[in-house]
């Protein structure tokens, strides 16, 4: 199956949330740990709504959150599929939300999202102590094949609840700051940012011109992956609040 963007374009591009999308980008599971002053939580489509730090600091935007993954995959036969999960773009290719588990019991990790077929998986963690938030998603795209794929992940920065921020990125990492920041960790994978914005489309490669800039903008990280005989490929990736 290939990706379907189930929006028009202009909202895809302009970072607006169709009404149908807007209301699933509310949290549905949060955690908060006040003893390291951190927040976050997470939508029923799985990806991040809020995070927080200090407590009542929103690093994404409040009224549209925009965080999400996306992944293309192609086999040895020449089929593909693919999904992208991106609720405050309207970009979800699935119309329904995932099967949800949390084998720990309410309120605890992991946090997992099953998209069904094609097989996606999600697997949400966090290491409050390091304001660290774990996320990894894995690509099961057939049992025999040969296939290899991309997937990134990309949020539209609010540091500190502002719409201008700073922006820098290494290789194997990207950051937004005010006072406080966030940053998304991307190793073994790379990472950049963008002056536009998030947009509904991967982001196969990176921008590794380092040039830092001010204003709105995204952070994202970007991995490549294969499979022989139709194993797993398992993608991660980490926000850090600093």
């Amino acid at each position: 199956m290939k990706i379907t963007i189930i929006v028009p374009i202009v909202a895809a591009v302009l970072g607006l949330a169709t009404p149908g999308f807007a209301q699933d980008n509310t949290c549905a599971y949060t955690f908060s740990y006040p003893q390291y002053d951190f927040s976050f939580c997470v939508n029923v489509w799985g990806t991040l709504s809020s995070i927080q730090s200090p407590i009542g600091i929103n690093h994404l935007d409040a009224t549209n959150p925009v965080e999400g993954w996306s992944a293309t995959v192609t086999d040895d036969g020449g089929g593909s599929d693919g999904g992208s999960v991106i609720p405050g773009l309207g970009a979800v290719s699935w119309t329904s939300p995932p099967s949800v588990q949390q084998p720990n019991g309410p309120g605890t990790f992991p946090l997992i999202f099953n998209y069904e077929f094609p097989n996606f998986v999600e697997t949400i963690s966090a290491l409050p102590q390091q304001k660290l938030i774990i996320l990894s998603v894995r690509i099961a795209s057939c049992w025999t094949c040969y296939w290899y794929g991309a997937v990134s992940r990309v949020a539209n920065i609010r540091a500190d609840g502002n719409s201008t921020s700073n922006f820098a990125n290494s290789w194997y990492a990207a950051f937004g700051f005010v006072q406080h920041g966030v940053m998304i960790l991307a190793a073994p994978g790379c990472a950049g940012t963008d002056p536009n914005g998030a947009s509904a489309g991967t982001y196969q490669d990176c921008d590794l011109t380092y040039n830092p800039f001010t204003g709105p903008g995204a952070i994202y990280g970007s991995w490549g992956g294969y499979s022989q005989s139709g194993s797993a490929w398992i993608s991660k990736a980490a926000y850090r609040v600093f």
